[in-house]
């Protein structure tokens, strides 16, 4: 593999890919945000968000915070996500994600995704994110 780039065909980021989600982050002081609305596509039982697509949401701000915030590239090493209600198909939620600790090789970082309208807690993630470079495959 060459070194790391961006053709912009993420599932989650990517504004190429026409099946993505086309999430836009919002970078602030206490950590990155963005918002979205899952559609029936991505249901597991009717009506609710399968806990899949969940997952990839938090995995996606957990790894772009490092490289929004701080120009760092990082891959996600370990995640552990935890599923606190079931979310309706529909409903808009915001999703965080800030750093919890930093070293020379890897981040740890956490993230919650809220109900947008009512703040309601859907789920939360922590994540070993690894720094990458060029060479990082060989």
């Amino acid at each position: 593999m060459k070194a790391w780039e961006d053709d912009k065909y993420c599932l989650a980021c990517g504004e190429k890919n026409p099946i993505g989600m086309h999430l836009v982050f919002d970078v602030k002081e206490d950590g990155l945000y963005t918002n979205y609305t899952f559609p029936k596509e991505f249901q597991g039982y009717k009506d609710t968000v399968h806990g899949g697509m969940i997952s990839l949401l938090l995995d996606e701000i957990m790894v772009n915070l490092p490289w929004k915030k701080f120009n760092v590239p990082v891959v996600s090493a370990e995640i552990k996500i935890k599923l606190k209600k079931p979310l309706i198909i529909g409903k808009k939620v915001t999703a965080r994600a800030f750093v919890e600790k930093e070293n020379r090789k890897f981040y740890i970082i956490k993230s919650e995704l809220l109900e947008t309208e009512d703040r309601s807690l859907v789920a939360t993630g922590e994540s070993v994110c690894v720094k990458i470079h060029d060479n990082f495959l060989e």
